[in-house]
């Protein structure tokens, strides 16, 4: 099997050969806005979908971009539910 690592913190994370630079739990839960605003995301329904909320107050946030340790993130529905949240490159900054 092959290996795989968070990018945010180096965590040795379950491979996943659709998402190879998607971010561990722990640094998910470390993921702000640009005003360092915890958020959270989720699954609008059963089939998918996706939703960004504050943490602090479950306003909802229009957009996929968060931060995490200053790295900026795309979060986003995952192909089979569930949300996957990878750095940006830095050639679609």
């Amino acid at each position: 099997m092959t290996s795989q690592y968070c990018p945010i913190c180096q965590v040795e994370t379950s491979y996943n050969p659709r998402y190879p630079r998607y971010v561990c739990g722990h640094c998910a839960e470390l993921a702000a806005d640009e005003n360092g605003r915890l958020l959270q995301f989720f699954n609008t329904c059963v089939s998918g979908g996706f939703k960004a909320e504050y943490t602090d107050t479950g306003e909802e946030r229009n957009s996929h971009l968060c931060f995490i340790k200053g790295v900026a993130c795309y979060a986003n529905e995952a192909r089979f539910g569930g949300i996957v949240i990878q750095p940006v490159s830095q050639a679609s900054i």
